[in-house]
């Protein structure tokens, strides 16, 4: 009998250890990227939460010709931690057209401090108050008057707007930068699933999600 109520207070007491741990959600995104009809590449993020904790890892890849002749390589991975809807660390490293740069950025009691190093050139910036990143796997924290670019550490000014969408059931999300706007589709569940830019060099960027089968 002893040995009963021995187990059975092992039992309850895992269980109740059990309830007590955090809840861990785990979502992929991942994306084809295309420039106007050509595919050109890959992006993932892969989205873990834990109670009011997100961590964001990304990687992204481009490979293409400009015109038919120059070609271009892109490579961009980063990671981001985010506390109660406020980026509170980042680190990414970049390759673009043969340079390359990485940003450092955690969030100290001035504010958040991010570090730039761009071909061994350094530079800072502090940040006051919630600083948020363009967060398109969660279209709430794109509300702000500024969103920080994880590939250049610039925290650069922007206007977001909800528009009609094409298709019943989707909501559409567009940010205005200064000097360009990135368009963004959500499903009826809120859900990412399409990204569409001009991009300076000439052409749309556009992506696809796409569903890996497990």
């Amino acid at each position: 009998m002893r040995s009963f109520v021995l187990c059975l207070c092992l039992l309850i007491s895992a269980q109740a250890g059990s309830a007590q741990e955090p809840e861990k959600r785990i979502k992929t995104f991942d994306f084809k990227l295309f420039i106007d009809d050509r595919e050109v590449g890959a992006h993932q993020f892969v989205v873990r939460q834990e109670s009011d904790s997100v961590q964001v890892s990304s990687k992204m890849s481009l490979d293409f010709k400009v015109w038919k002749v120059k070609r271009v390589t892109y490579r961009h991975y980063a990671n981001e931690v985010w506390q109660s809807g406020c980026l509170i660390s980042l680190d990414s490293e970049t390759e673009k057209l043969g340079k390359n740069l990485s940003v450092i950025a955690r969030a100290e009691q001035a504010g958040l401090v991010v570090d730039r190093v761009l071909d061994g050139k350094r530079e800072q910036d502090i940040f006051p108050g919630c600083v948020r990143g363009f967060a398109y796997w969660n279209s709430d924290w794109l509300n702000a008057d500024s969103l920080l670019n994880a590939e250049s550490g610039i925290y650069i000014p922007v206007k977001v707007n909800s528009l009609p969408a094409e298709i019943d059931g989707m909501t559409a999300v567009q940010i205005v930068l200064p000097k360009t706007g990135i368009d963004l589709d959500y499903d009826a569940a809120g859900e990412w699933m399409a990204l569409e830019t001009k991009l300076g060099i000439g052409g749309t960027l556009r992506y696809q999600r796409v569903f890996n089968s497990q």
